[in-house]
């Protein structure tokens, strides 16, 4: 439960090991956002909230955008470097989803996912990149997508790729501003398709 404490005694105990390596699986729970450590008082565990979630995917969606401008950037700044081949290539993939009638949402969603790696990837910021791949890695974000979230119906998998295209069409106009709001347009609408499943589907109701 939300506030709890996890005595590392009880858990050696328990998995019949030196509190050693508890004590490294609660910085790794510590580094996901699922536990905080406390000096002198040990581990407890953090509340899971739709503000925090809210807070995660804000904060991703804040970054994808920020790339996409920058790679509008480039796409002036370098012409004929083909700086979007490897994105045009994922929305070629996407499209391809988008059109069988039994693609997995879940598949779809990791697509859609790709393409926004890809954009920050394509950007050449790399502490952008970084931050991108330890917010995925180091938070409850793959907890969230254990079960489909979005893009459930054919109709809304066609809807969201119409989306990107729009967001991806600006990348190849180079004009920043456009690309950042169209990116984060779609991604917001997910986030907010996300919020509404888990507070609805929350045995406790996710406030």
């Amino acid at each position: 439960a939300a506030g709890e404490r996890i005595g590392d005694e009880k858990l050696a105990d328990l998995y019949r090991v030196s509190r050693g390596p508890v004590r490294d699986a609660f910085r790794i729970l510590e580094k996901r956002r699922l536990v905080e450590i406390i000096p002198r008082r040990g581990a407890f565990v953090r509340p899971v909230t739709l503000n925090s979630i809210a807070d995660l995917f804000n904060v991703r969606n804040a970054l994808a955008g920020m790339a996409a401008a920058t790679v509008a950037r480039r796409v002036v700044a370098e012409p004929g470097q083909n700086v979007m081949l490897k994105i045009d290539r994922r929305l070629d993939q996407l499209r391809g989803m988008a059109e069988m009638a039994d693609c997995a949402p879940l598949d779809y969603s990791f697509q859609m996912t790709r393409i926004v790696y890809t954009i920050i990837a394509t950007s050449g910021n790399q502490l952008l990149l970084e931050l991108w791949s330890e917010l995925n890695e180091h938070t409850f974000w793959t907890a969230i997508w254990k079960t489909p979230q979005d893009v459930l119906t054919w109709e809304e998998r066609r809807e969201r790729l119409a989306q990107i295209e729009r967001g991806i069409d600006a990348l190849h106009r180079g004009d920043p501003e456009a690309a950042e709001t169209e990116t984060r347009f779609w991604l917001d609408l997910v986030r907010d398709r996300v919020l509404s499943n888990l507070s609805a589907s929350s045995p406790n109701g996710l406030r």
